[in-house]
């Protein structure tokens, strides 16, 4: 992370400051004056809310985060966002399996949290079941069918969007403690493809993707949090200038997206392998569909490989 303000190896990035003055000047969410002068109430932030991942894999406070001032009114909308998700995500962490700390940290908030698209419905009781019927002429046939838990989609686009623009303004701002020197990314730019569950990783649609993105240039390659938090961002060459980016919560969920010009579909997601889906008929009124998951191979996995090149100019 060469040229990054206030970055030093192996500690979190830290622009905030008691004092405004010294504290970044503008909120890197919603672009807000929250520095010097600013009548606007205002806090710390880490961008990897340090509950959003099991507690305990930051360690000392020594690995990777970013730590600014935002307003009071983006971090608390972000909180309530990184509880639902960070609960979802853990609850269909495979690192339940490999340690029981983990699974009892998953089980704990899938226990307290109720999902906000299920009234009145715990995160652990959350998961769907629908019976597939099927007719072969005179004969009939009809199994149920169990899904995990779902995060909400506006939730993952929303905490997505955060991350990004955090990252963003962290590898090319030249000085947060100055307008002149703070890149902020507004929404407009922001294009979110898709996320995927771990037992999905390896769709066609996917391992396209990740091909394609290994020939562009990498600005920002983050793993933190003991791998329950990974991030890379992608430019590239050329007038288009267009960003990728991916990211990876508690080893669960995988989002992925970029950054370009609101009138162009990203290049990177254009023909891209189409996904099988299979109907299913009508289930409580509406019509749904199921499609067969397909696991990652790990040696073919190189979501997150990439060596990072100099962000300036970026």
């Amino acid at each position: 992370m060469n040229g990054i303000h206030r970055y030093k190896k192996n500690q979190p990035v830290n622009w905030f400051h008691k004092s405004k003055s010294k504290s970044n000047q503008y909120c890197l969410y919603c672009g807000r004056l929250v520095g010097a002068d600013s009548r606007l109430e205002s806090n710390k932030e880490h961008l990897i809310g340090r509950e959003f991942v099991p507690t305990g894999e930051f360690g000392n406070g020594n690995l990777f985060n970013l730590i600014f001032r935002a307003c009071k009114e983006c971090n608390d909308e972000k909180s309530d966002v990184e509880r639902h998700l960070s609960s979802i995500t853990l609850f269909n962490s495979p690192a339940r399996k490999d340690s029981q700390a983990h699974n009892e940290i998953a089980q704990r908030k899938a226990e307290k949290d109720f999902h906000p698209n299920k009234q009145g419905t715990l995160i652990k009781d959350s998961g769907d079941n629908f019976t597939v019927s099927s007719n072969f002429g005179p004969a009939s046939i009809s199994f149920s069918i169990d899904g995990p838990p779902q995060a909400d989609e506006r939730r993952i686009e929303f905490l997505a969007y955060r991350h990004v623009q955090g990252i963003f303004s962290l590898i090319t701002s030249r000085d947060p403690l100055t307008a002149e020197g703070t890149c902020l990314l507004s929404h407009k730019y922001f294009h979110l493809h898709g996320s995927y569950v771990h037992s999905d990783w390896g769709n066609p649609q996917l391992l396209n993707i990740m091909e394609r993105a290994s020939e562009i240039p990498c600005y920002a390659n983050i793993e933190s949090a003991n791998g329950f938090f990974k991030a890379i961002m992608r430019r590239e060459k050329g007038e288009t200038g267009e960003w990728f980016w991916a990211l990876e919560w508690n080893k669960s969920l995988r989002v992925v997206g970029a950054i370009s010009q609101p009138e162009r579909y990203p290049a990177i997601f254009q023909d891209l392998p189409s996904l099988e889906w299979n109907e299913t008929g009508l289930q409580e009124g509406a019509r749904t569909r199921i499609r067969k998951e397909i696991p990652l191979e790990p040696e073919k996995d190189i979501m997150f490989s990439g060596m990072v090149e100099n962000a300036e100019g970026a």
